[in-house]
């Protein structure tokens, strides 16, 4: 018996085992045929050699591909020959694997389908706020993702997307709006919560000097009183909204244009030595603007996506979408699940 053949046996084997425990992990389903081969390679030559080591004075031999084969090589050659057909059966188990993942896959969308057209007999607030991200395929510098419940509730991120009309007349404060939360919350309030500054509202008026302004504007402005109480850095101000007396309020017709401007500014305000890494923004034009859910949804994460291939070193870490209700929610869900770029879904 050879001790250094049976160590090299030993190593192979070992070799062999740790792949093949690593190619079986959960992520990984679905390709393990194709992933194992270095492992039944690996065990094919481990076991030709411990036959060699134990029985030094074997011999086999065969024909392949219209040569004759001896020794060692044809205990290879068989070895081989049975790996490869444990091979073919597991790719036949990866088929049907494959197949029962799309199985349910599938059921999982419908039944999202069922209750989005449930939630939309009548769409209930959310009141906590939980955050969802979605890895992007092939790029683990940016996401996507999910934020639920009021904005005023929102914390730790960078910056906050107000969408606003193409005339920028930011909501009154009273109203129950992202415009006007954000300028309340922004803005410096007395004792009894009166606002006695109105500093968001003010210094956006100060830079809008000539409205209306162009869909897709973006505008940025300090978070005021926003910073200390939420952790936002800046407020972009995006025209998503045309309104004009008499007719009211319509969603502009290029939302995928709002946000890639937002994300273009965002850069441009990194480049300047800020640090504004993660954003939060509302489906843009379905409130007044009374935009579709679903298409707006899409378009957003299109466009998102779109900015992140042709910037790949964008600053831009993570872009959320905002849920107010469980009808938002579980659309964006779906779109993102539905998404061949997103790689799933994952608590934040």
């Amino acid at each position: 018996m050879n001790p250094s053949l049976l160590g090299v046996t030993g190593a192979l084997m070992l070799i062999g085992i740790l792949l093949q425990v690593w190619f079986s992990a959960p992520q990984r389903a679905g390709r393990q045929a194709a992933m194992q081969l270095p492992s039944v390679l690996l065990y094919a030559v481990a076991v030709s050699l411990l036959m060699f080591s134990i029985f030094p004075e074997s011999y086999a031999d065969g024909r392949a591909l219209g040569f004759s084969i001896g020794g060692a090589a044809a205990f290879v050659l068989i070895s081989i020959t049975l790996s490869f057909q444990w091979l073919t059966r597991a790719g036949k188990r990866d088929a049907l694997e494959a197949e029962v993942r799309q199985a349910r896959q599938e059921v999982d969308r419908l039944r999202l389908r069922l209750t989005i057209v449930e939630a939309a007999q009548q769409p209930q607030r959310l009141h906590r706020t939980t955050r969802t991200v979605a890895p992007i395929r092939q790029d683990r510098r940016h996401r996507l993702g999910i934020v639920t419940g009021n904005i005023a509730n929102v914390t730790g991120i960078d910056v906050w997307v107000n969408a606003e009309n193409t005339r920028m007349e930011m909501a009154r404060p009273t109203e129950p709006t992202i415009s006007g939360t954000i300028r309340y919350r922004g803005g410096r309030r007395d004792a009894a919560g009166n606002l006695v500054d109105d500093l968001i509202y003010d210094e956006l008026r100060t830079v809008a000097l000539s409205t209306p302004v162009a869909p897709a504007t973006v505008f940025t402005t300090s978070a005021g009183m926003l910073a200390g109480d939420n952790g936002v850095k800046r407020i972009l101000h995006v025209a998503s909204v045309d309104g004009s007396p008499g007719t009211g309020y319509r969603q502009v017709s290029d939302i995928g244009g709002c946000m890639r401007n937002v994300l273009a500014e965002l850069d441009r305000l990194n480049a300047q030595g800020e640090q504004l890494r993660t954003v939060v923004m509302p489906l843009l034009g379905t409130g007044n603007g009374g935009g579709d859910l679903e298409r707006t949804a899409q378009i957003m994460v299109e466009a998102a996506l779109d900015y992140f291939r042709i910037h790949p070193t964008s600053r831009v870490r993570t872009v959320h979408l905002l849920a107010f209700t469980d009808l938002e929610e579980r659309i964006i869900r779906l779109v993102l699940t539905d998404h061949r770029d997103i790689s799933g879904l994952e608590s934040g």
